[in-house]
C-alpha cells in the first residue's frame, strides 16, 4: 500500500529525487534488514531536513482475532487467544 500511497504522492518523490517508485519487494527487503535505531535517525532526519515544525500525528493500535471462533467456545475449550496487533499513525492535517 505504500507504493501506491508513494504513486499519489509527487511532492514526497520530488524531494527525494525518485525518478522512479521501487518495487513493492525492494522496500520489505529494506525494513527486514534495517535496524530501527537507525531507522529512526533516518525518519528524525527526514523531519529536519523538510523543516518541519510541528507533527501533528493520531496514533492507533488494535488488535483482531485470528480465528472465528466465539469468545465462548474459546474459554470452554482453554484455547489460546492469539491477536494480531496492527499500528497505525497517521497525519491529521
Amino acid at each position: 500500500m505504500f507504493v501506491d500511497w508513494l504513486f499519489e504522492a509527487c511532492y514526497l518523490r520530488s524531494f527525494l529525487g525518485l525518478s522512479r517508485i521501487p518495487h513493492f519487494t525492494t522496500l520489505q527487503k529494506f525494513t527486514g534488514r534495517i535496524n530501527n535505531a537507525l531507522l529512526e535517525k533516518i525518519i528524525s532526519s527526514f523531519i529536519v531536513i523538510s523543516g518541519t515544525k510541528h507533527i501533528i500525528a493520531g496514533i492507533d493500535s488494535p488488535g483482531f482475532r485470528m480465528t472465528s471462533a466465539s469468545q465462548y467456545n474459546t474459554d470452554r475449550t482453554g484455547y489460546r487467544r492469539k491477536y494480531v496487533k496492527l499500528s497505525i499513525e497517521a497525519d491529521v492535517l
